[in-house]
C-alpha cells in the first residue's frame, strides 16, 4: 500500500497528531496512546483496524491486547470527541489486531479528533527503529486498505546481557586475524555499550589452558559491533577466543589453527535465504545486507518472492545493484537469488540463484512458469548458470513433490530453516521436525507450533530416489536483525540456521562461491559454527564417485569424519542409504571417527528412480547441545545398470 497517485490519495483518511511515548523497551510492558484527526468522513458500517502484528511487513512477537477489563494487561480503547457507537473485535494469531465496527448511524464526521490507547501491552523482543502500528480501514463493500498515515515508535534495548564473539574457523599459525564482537541484550539485539578493561584470551578447547592476547582493552560500540584486529596464534591446535569482562569469560566459535607450511582449505560461513521489505520481510534491503556483515558472515543474499504483485522488476534491479556494489568492496560475497513460490500446490518453494545478473526471473504467477515442471523446462537452457535449492520440502503447507526434479539444475537442498529439519519425520526420531507458526506468550503457552510434516517429501525421500543433493541450512528469515543468529521470537517456529563451504581460496570470490555450491562442498547446521570434514577414502563431502573407476570401493569403503566444536558433541549417526549404520555417543568437543563398511556395493545399493543407475550414499547426522544439529553433504558411489 501507500502507492503513488490517486490510490495513495485515497489512503489518506487521517492525520497523526501525537504519539506517546515515542520509544519503548523490548519485552517490557508499556502503555501507548496516539491522537489522530480524520481528514475524511468514515461512513456507517465501516471497520477501523489497529494492527500491531500481521500483514506483509509487520512481523514480530508483540502481545497483550484486549477490550474487556482495564485491570488486565493490554486493555485498549478508542475514544472520540463525538458520540461513537462501535463494536470491538480482537483478532489474534499470525495477526494481532483490534477491529472496531462503526455502528454509528451517521458514521464518523470529517475533522473528528480521536484517541487510541492501550495499557500494559507487551512490546516485541526485536529492536525496530520505526515500529508500525498499522491502521487499516474497510469501507462498506470494499477490501481493507492500509492507510498512508500511521503512527510509528522506536522499540529499543540498552540492557547488557552478553558478548557474542565471531571468529574465523580456520587460521594459520602466526597469521593475523580479527574477530567480530557483538554486544547483545537477552534477545540477541545489538546494543550500544562500552566494554571497559576487557582481556582477550586464547583458550584450548580440550585442556582449557589460557594465554592472554590483549589486556586492559576498552571498546565503545555505538551500534553494538566492534572489530578487534591484529590477533594471532603462535601454536597449532583447536581453540576459542575468550573475552573476559566483569569476571565472566564469553566464548567465540571454535578456531582450528593449522600449520603455515601446509595447504589447508578455509571455511566460509553464509546465509542465502531471507526476505526484506522488498517482499514480506521487516527491514529494508540496505539494513538487511548491513546486518549480514554485522553477523560476521562471509557470504549472503536475500531471496525475495517472485510474485509480481509483491516484488516488482525495479525492486529486483535495485537488489542486483546492491549486490554488485557489495561484491566490489570485499566486505561480503553475494549473488542474486529469489524465491519461487507456488504455495500449497506441491510444487514447493524453491530458491533460485543466478551466476550472472542478466538472467531472466521466472515468476510463478505467470502461466508459462507456474509449475515445477514448467520451471525446469524453461530454466534448462541456463543450466550451470542457475542453481535451485528446495526449501521446507516436507512442511505440509509448502511441501515439495519430488516427482518434478532436474538434477542439472538442482544440486542442493535446504535441510534446515526456521521451519525445522526437513531431513526425516518426527516419527523416526527427528527432534526438530517441520512445524508451522503458533503465536502465544506466557507461562502456559507452547513454544513451538504444530508438527506438519508431509509423507514422501522429506530430504531422505529425495535421496532415496537417487537425487544428488548437498545440504545447506538457512533461515527463510523475515526479521533481518541477525541473519544466521539465534533469534528465537515467540512465533512458534525455530531460530535460523547457517551454512558453510570449504574452499582452498584465500579469498571467497563470487565465482568460487558459485563453484563450491555447484559441487556441494558445503554443510549446514542449526546455528553453531562447528567445523566438519567428511571423507570417503580420499573423496570429500559432495563428491560423486564412479565405481567403475574406483573398483576397490565395491567391497570395502572407509568413511572418515572430523568434528570440532566449542561445546560437547552429543551424538553422531552415520547414515547409509537412509539407514543408521553407526551410532556413537561422544560427550567431547572433538572427534575423529573412522568407519569401515565391508558390505558389498551390489548387496546394499539402491536403484535410481529415473536413471539406469545403482547408487550408495553416506552422510553424518550430528547432534549438538540444546537441540542443535548439523549435517555434512553426502558422498555418493554410483554405477550404471541395465534394467
Amino acid at each position: 500500500m501507500g502507492q503513488d497517485g490517486s490510490k495513495a490519495e485515497s489512503n489518506k483518511f487521517l492525520q497523526i497528531l501525537k504519539i506517546s511515548p515515542k520509544k519503548v523497551k523490548v519485552r517490557e510492558l508499556c502503555s501507548i496512546s496516539f491522537h489522530f484527526k480524520l481528514i475524511k468522513a468514515i461512513p456507517h458500517h465501516s471497520n477501523l483496524i489497529f494492527r500491531f502484528r500481521g500483514g506483509r511487513n509487520n512481523k514480530n512477537d508483540w502481545y497483550y491486547i484486549q477490550t474487556e477489563d482495564h485491570n488486565f494487561n493490554g486493555f485498549a480503547r478508542l475514544d472520540s470527541e463525538v458520540s461513537l457507537n462501535k463494536i470491538p473485535l480482537l483478532i489474534t494469531g499470525k495477526e494481532l489486531s483490534l477491529h472496531y465496527f462503526i455502528t454509528e448511524k451517521d458514521g464518523i464526521p470529517k475533522d473528528t479528533q480521536m484517541r487510541f490507547s492501550i495499557m500494559n501491552t507487551l512490546a516485541q523482543s526485536i529492536i525496530e527503529s520505526e515500529k508500525k502500528i498499522e491502521i487499516l480501514l474497510k469501507l462498506p463493500q470494499n477490501y481493507p486498505i492500509l492507510l498512508k498515515e500511521i503512527p510509528t515508535l522506536e522499540v529499543f534495548s540498552s540492557k547488557f546481557n552478553h558478548i557474542n564473539i565471531i571468529s574465523p574457523s580456520i587460521i594459520k599459525k602466526n597469521e593475523l586475524f580479527r574477530i567480530l564482537v557483538r554486544v547483545e541484550d537477552k534477545y540477541h539485539n545489538l546494543i550500544p555499550h562500552q566494554l571497559n578493561n576487557i582481556k582477550i584470551l586464547q583458550v584450548d578447547i580440550n585442556t582449557n589452558s589460557k594465554s592472554y592476547l590483549k589486556e586492559k582493552l576498552t571498546i565503545q560500540t555505538n551500534d553494538g559491533v566492534y572489530w578487534i584486529d591484529h590477533l594471532k596464534f603462535s601454536e597449532e591446535g583447536n581453540f576459542y577466543i575468550g573475552i573476559q569482562y566483569k569476571g565472566k569469560i564469553y566464548r567465540s566459535n571454535v578456531i582450528k589453527c593449522v600449520s603455515n607450511q601446509d595447504e589447508h582449505p578455509k571455511l566460509y560461513w553464509g546465509f542465502l535465504h531471507a526476505h526484506t521489505n522488498k517482499s514480506d520481510g521487516v527491514r529494508s534491503i540496505e539494513a538487511y545486507f548491513s546486518n549480514l556483515i554485522k553477523a560476521g558472515l562471509d557470504f549472503g543474499t536475500s531471496t525475495e518472492h517472485d510474485h509480481l504483485w509483491e516484488t516488482k522488476n525495479k525492486d529486483f534491479n535495485e537488489i542486483k545493484q546492491i549486490i554488485e556494489r557489495i561484491n566490489k568492496n570485499d566486505s561480503l560475497t553475494s549473488l542474486f537469488g529469489y524465491e519461487y513460490g507456488t504455495w500449497y500446490s506441491g510444487y514447493g518453494d524453491i530458491c533460485i540463484y543466478h551466476r550472472n545478473n542478466d538472467l531472466p526471473i521466472l515468476r510463478s504467477d505467470i502461466n508459462k512458469y507456474n509449475s515445477t515442471r514448467k520451471l525446469n523446462k524453461n530454466l534448462y537452457p541456463y543450466k550451470g548458470k542457475v542453481l535451485l535449492i528446495g526449501h521446507h520440502t516436507a512442511l505440509r503447507p509448502g511441501y515439495r513433490n519430488w516427482d518434478y526434479f532436474d538434477q542439472q539444475l538442482e544440486k542442493l537442498v535446504e535441510i534446515y530453516s526456521t521451519w525445522g529439519n526437513q531431513e526425516y519425520p518426527y516419527s523416526e526420531g527427528n527432534p526438530i521436525p517441520p512445524r508451522y507458526k503458533f503465536f502465544g506468550y506466557g507461562k502456559y503457552a507452547r513454544k513451538r507450533g504444530a508438527i506438519l510434516g508431509k509423507k514422501g517429501c522429506y530430504v531422505k525421500d529425495a535421496l532415496k530416489r537417487g537425487y544428488k543433493l548437498g545440504f545447506t541450512a538457512g533461515g527463510d528469515d523475515h526479521i533481518g536483525a541477525f541473519p544466521s543468529g539465534p533469534l528465537d521470537i515467540d512465533n512458534g517456529i525455530y531460530p535460523s540456521g547457517i551454512m558453510a563451504i570449504w574452499s582452498y581460496k584465500d579469498k571467497l570470490s563470487k565465482e568460487e562461491l558459485w563453484n563450491q555450491l555447484l559441487t556441494r562442498k558445503c554443510y549446514g547446521t542449526t546455528g553453531p559454527r562447528v567445523i566438519i570434514q567428511f571423507w570417503l577414502d580420499d573423496f570429500f563431502m559432495g563428491d560423486i564417485i564412479m565405481l567403475e573407476k574406483n573398483e576397490h570401493l565395491e567391497k570395502k569403503r572407509t568413511v572418515k569424519l572430523s568434528i570440532i566444536s566449542s561445546n560437547n558433541i552429543e551424538k553422531v549417526e552415520l547414515i547409509r542409504n537412509n539407514e543408521i549404520v553407526l551410532e556413537q555417543k561422544i560427550g567431547k568437543k572433538e572427534i575423529k571417527l573412522n568407519f569401515t563398511d565391508k558390505e558389498n556395493f551390489n548387496n546394499i545399493s539402491l536403484s535410481h528412480s529415473i536413471k539406469e543407475q545403482d547408487f550408495l550414499f553416506y552422510y553424518p547426522r550430528i547432534f549438538l547441545p540444546e537441540l542443535n544439529m548439523a549435517w555434512a553433504s553426502p558422498i555418493w558411489i554410483i554405477q550404471p545398470n541395465e534394467r
